[in-house]
């Protein structure tokens, strides 16, 4: 349960509340209703449920709203989701880097039992890079699947 002290943003009870007489009593799980309003806890409820993609979750010192995101949040709320998008984009990449150079590595030596497919790898890499042209909605993103997997970089 979260709690409003003093009309600010709901959090759990401290530990410690100190009572209008100048006591203090710890414990919260000992506290009884008339001892937390005393302290000037108020309950808030729960946190409500809310569309994070297009709705916040506001107190107004006496009860939670959920309310629209603005044009400029859901425009920022769109942003950090492309930079997210970039970020796995980057990670997914670096995941089989090491393969391609090992198999550039084993072309040069004149290795003939190649261990990974390097047009399959080159096909799966420009189509990460080409990932944030897929769709206009950064949630519309189909991940493409890694082909064949190679052996640990590690052997």
């Amino acid at each position: 349960m979260l709690y409003s002290h003093n009309n600010n943003y709901p959090e759990p009870l401290p530990e410690r509340i100190r009572l209008s007489s100048g006591f203090t009593r710890t414990d919260s799980s000992t506290f009884t209703a008339e001892e937390i309003a005393d302290a000037g806890y108020v309950a808030a409820g729960e946190y409500p449920a809310y569309d994070s993609d297009t709705q916040k979750v506001t107190w107004d010192g006496s009860s939670w709203q959920v309310v629209a995101l603005t044009e400029s949040e859901l425009a920022t709320v769109q942003q950090q989701l492309w930079t997210e998008i970039r970020e796995t984009r980057k990670l997914k990449i670096e995941e089989v880097e090491w393969r391609i150079f090992r198999n550039l590595s084993e072309t040069r030596l004149g290795i003939t039992t190649i261990t990974d497919n390097l047009s399959e790898l080159d096909a799966y890499v420009q189509e990460l890079r080409d990932i944030t042209s897929q769709s206009s909605d950064p949630r519309a993103i189909v991940w493409p699947s890694v082909p064949g997997q190679g052996s640990d970089p590690n052997d």
